[in-house]
C-alpha cells in the first residue's frame, strides 16, 4: 500500500488490488438512470477522472448509485459510492447526517467524502476496505429519455 494525499485526506491505498477488482465483471444496475450515469461519467472533467484514477477506481462501476431527479439547471442529482482497498490515515470521515465542508471536498459538479461505515461491498474486494461516497450533478447523455 502507498500513501496518497488526495484533496482533504491522506489515504493509504493499494491501487493495484483496487484496479484488479474493477477489472472484474461486477454486477451493475442497468436501469436507464444508472446507464446514463455510467455513460456520462466517461466525459466528466479531467480533475474528477484524476480522483478515480489515483485510487484505481473505474468510475463506470459504482458500488451503489441513486438518482434524485432533475435540478433547476437540467442536470440530474446522483449520489453513490465506490470501494477501494485502503484506509484513511488523515482527515475526517463523513456520514449520511454529517456531510459538510469539513469532511467533504468538491471538484466541479462532484462532491466526495470517505465514509467510515461501508455498505454494499462486493465479496471479491480485499480488506481493508474504504468507501468513497459522492454526490454529483450529471447531464442526461443518452438518446433514450426516462419518459419515453
Amino acid at each position: 500500500m502507498k500513501q496518497i494525499r488526495l484533496l482533504n485526506w491522506l489515504i493509504e491505498v493499494d491501487v493495484g488490488k483496487t484496479k484488479e477488482f474493477y477489472e472484474k465483471d461486477i454486477e451493475l444496475c442497468h436501469c436507464l438512470y444508472c446507464e446514463n450515469y455510467m455513460e456520462a461519467v466517461k466525459y466528466v472533467a479531467p480533475s474528477i477522472i484524476e480522483v478515480f484514477t489515483t485510487l484505481g477506481i473505474n468510475p463506470s462501476k459504482p458500488s451503489h448509485l441513486s438518482e434524485f431527479g432533475e435540478l433547476e439547471d437540467g442536470l440530474g442529482l446522483y449520489i453513490g459510492s465506490y470501494h477501494l482497498v485502503g484506509r484513511l490515515v488523515e482527515g475526517e470521515f463523513c456520514t449520511d447526517s454529517e456531510w459538510n465542508d469539513t469532511n467533504t471536498a468538491g471538484i466541479n459538479n462532484f462532491t466526495f467524502g470517505f465514509k467510515k461505515e461501508v455498505s454494499l461491498v462486493h465479496d471479491e474486494l480485499q480488506q481493508p476496505i474504504l468507501q468513497l461516497d459522492f454526490e454529483a450533478c450529471i447531464p442526461w447523455v443518452l438518446s433514450e429519455k426516462p419518459d419515453d
